[in-house]
């Protein structure tokens, strides 16, 4: 399991290499890469939840998969905010809530889905969704109140609006229903589905490659940050899985896989967007989206050698 990680990782890292050297080449600009990462968003991985849901029969046993699911994505991110408080603490001068915010809350849907689908196919699709509407939930709440220090009543509407959980929505009723689509329809969205994967890693290698890199290299706080996001924080959501025997293993992976990608984009997103130190968020998500494909397959290879071991 960890090789087809590993194997999947070193595919996405030369997706992410020709999203930087296509930025790079003056290929594609800034303004292209937001457009790119907003057609993912908002269209193509919103058609790939909805597929993922098409492509299962029903089965009682994928439902309580998906509950559990949704308990273990919700858990993890109580332990995982409780960790980054440890962990990140507050100083002056120090970006703690960019750093909590990165550590805490995952680029779950451009990197988690890829590996999902790899590993258990829609099944595994099936499982992120779950988490993603978990990752909403807690992101646009906890974590926009984190960095702004107010209160937003409006973030569950946003949350309820956005385009993945409308299409987890869709995808649960036709889950269902086992109500099939015409075929042309479905090889349509199909084809939509299939362009999750590249275009999602070609637009985080321009995200990346907007970064100051250097400038990371050069920053202590940065490798901190990416170490509790990538290794410290993960073990607590291993400690919770290994906890767990009586939950399916790919639920299990699929919820540690997830809580151990890289910072979220969001982060930068939302910083440029609040006037806060977006430069620092970016280093960051780009620091540990390189970093992110060496260890995720070392969290997988520690998680499952350790549940061998335990049964």
């Amino acid at each position: 399991m960890a090789g087809i990680i590993a194997n999947q990782a070193l595919i996405m890292l030369l997706l992410n290499l020709t999203g930087i050297l296509a930025y790079r080449l003056k290929i594609i600009t800034r303004d292209g890469g937001r457009q790119l990462s907003n057609l993912v968003l908002e269209i193509v991985t919103p058609v790939l939840v909805v597929h993922a849901y098409m492509d299962v029969e029903y089965d009682t046993r994928l439902v309580y998969n998906l509950l559990w699911t949704f308990g273990l994505a919700a858990v993890s991110y109580i332990l995982t905010i409780f960790g980054a408080m440890v962990l990140l603490r507050k100083k002056e001068g120090r970006e703690t809530a960019i750093e909590r915010f990165s550590a805490i809350y995952s680029n779950c849907g451009f990197m988690g889905i890829p590996l999902a689908r790899a590993l258990f196919g829609a099944e595994g699709v099936l499982y992120v969704t779950a988490f993603l509407t978990i990752f909403f939930l807690f992101s646009w709440t906890h974590g926009i109140m984190m960095l702004t220090g107010k209160r937003d009543g409006q973030a569950l509407l946003k949350v309820l609006r956005s385009p993945t959980v409308i299409g987890i929505g869709v995808g649960l009723v036709l889950f269902f229903t086992q109500l099939k689509l015409p075929s042309v329809l479905s090889e349509t969205m199909n084809f939509i589905a299939d362009l999750n994967t590249p275009l999602a890693m070609i637009a985080s290698g321009i995200s990346v490659a907007q970064a100051n890199l250097l400038g990371a290299l050069r920053n202590a706080r940065v490798y901190w940050v990416s170490a509790c996001k990538l290794l410290l924080l993960p073990l607590l959501t291993m400690a919770l899985c290994l906890c767990c025997p009586f939950i399916s293993l790919e639920v299990r992976v699929v919820v540690l896989l997830l809580a151990a990608a890289p910072s979220a984009a969001m982060c930068t997103l939302q910083c440029q967007k609040l006037g806060l130190h977006d430069v620092y968020a970016s280093q960051i998500f780009a620091m540990t989206t390189l970093l992110s494909m060496g260890t995720m397959p070392l969290a997988v290879k520690l998680f499952t050698t350790l549940a061998d071991m335990l049964v």
